[in-house]
């Protein structure tokens, strides 16, 4: 049985299939069907909030050094897309604000604060609620506590969610994380188990996983009992809950029916 929610977010959009954090991989996302998306915020050097993972951008762009020592005008400017093969050639970076008003409720969205800079959780929460996207965001980032915690009073109905390195204690995480305020916590795929999973449901908080590199890590986080996971090629979890149960858009969990059934789906 898979637990209510059961989360299939495409991290970074389709990034197996499309350029990390570009219109082309959530289009992608969008066009299987997908519901949730991650992302990561960097600030700027004028302030604007820009989708990178990387602390530096020359990994998945023509450019080089920090996003934070360029202008908003300056990233557009560089070709965000070839890394990854000549027909993505063109794609750019984009913004937060760009990436809700393109998509609006067609996702639920996942934001990770990857900049350090302070300020950047309340910046980062006035931006989804200038679109209108507060019950549809969930925040998150490792160690950065404060600034989540910054962001939902400055936007109450903002969730987070603490990613844990494999490095902390997993049961004293658990319990600050519950008693700190956040509503969930994202545990490495090798760390993750059914007793951490019942362990964090106990304490009130929805539990995911991270880091998935194979369909064995998918397999292994998915029957953990977790509310799901990010995931480069979200499709291979689409097939995985497929055989196993599917998830409406509401959340609800629709089993197929077996030898004997009515026939009907179930729905629990």
């Amino acid at each position: 049985m898979l637990p209510v929610p059961f989360r299939i977010i495409a991290h970074r959009g389709a990034s197996g299939y499309a350029p990390e954090n570009t219109m082309a991989a959530f289009r992608a996302a969008r066009h299987m069907g997908v519901q949730e998306i991650e992302t990561d915020v960097h600030f700027t050097r004028d302030g604007e909030l820009i989708l990178l993972h990387d602390h530096n951008l020359e990994r998945t762009t023509n450019g080089m050094g920090s996003p934070a020592a360029q202008s908003l005008a300056e990233l557009r400017c560089l070709d965000a897309g070839s890394w990854m093969g000549p027909q993505f050639a063109g794609e750019s970076l984009i913004t937060l604000a760009e990436l809700l008003a393109t998509f609006t409720d067609e996702f639920t969205y996942h934001v990770e604060l990857k900049d350090r800079t302070p300020g950047i959780g309340v910046a980062t929460a006035r931006v989804v609620q200038m679109y209108g996207r507060t019950a549809d965001v969930l925040l998150s980032g490792f160690d950065c506590d404060a600034e989540l915690l910054a962001a939902k009073a400055a936007a109450p109905g903002l969730r987070s969610t603490v990613l844990l390195s494999p490095k902390r204690d997993t049961a004293e995480a658990i319990l600050r994380t519950a008693a700190a305020g956040h509503d969930g916590i994202s545990l490495y795929v090798e760390v993750i188990t059914r007793e951490w999973v019942r362990a964090a449901h106990d304490a009130g908080l929805e539990v995911r996983c991270w880091g998935i590199r194979t369909r064995q890590d998918m397999e292994r986080g998915a029957r953990s009992g977790c509310n799901g996971m990010t995931i480069n090629w979200p499709d291979w979890l689409q097939q995985w809950v497929a055989k196993t149960g599917t998830v409406t858009k509401t959340g609800t969990v629709c089993s197929q029916p077996s030898t004997g059934d009515s026939g009907m789906d179930t729905c629990r």
